[in-house]
């Protein structure tokens, strides 16, 4: 019965050292855009910038790529000239 109740207050515990370390992450970023911007429009252009989310895709892979390991050597020295041709 002991090990439940230590059990829960270290997960209590943890939770709460988490929860206090991302409120002083927040505070620590809403500081440092007060003291960075020069006026209010700035400051609330910071604040924007922090919630806008930035999604990256995955870029298609380019059909001129071929793998080394699928080519001949004649294939390779096509693909070389080619290369040079166009640019």
């Amino acid at each position: 019965m002991t090990e439940f109740v230590l059990l829960f207050v270290i997960v209590a515990l943890s939770g709460l050292i988490g929860w206090v370390d991302f409120n002083n992450r927040k505070e620590r970023k809403d500081l440092i855009n007060r003291l960075i911007a020069k006026d209010n429009q700035e400051l609330v252009n910071l604040e924007l910038a922090d919630k806008t989310k930035i999604e990256a895709k995955p870029e298609e892979e380019k059909e001129d790529l071929v793998p080394l390991t699928n080519m001949t050597n004649d294939e390779f020295d096509e693909h070389i000239l080619k290369g040079e041709e166009n640019g």
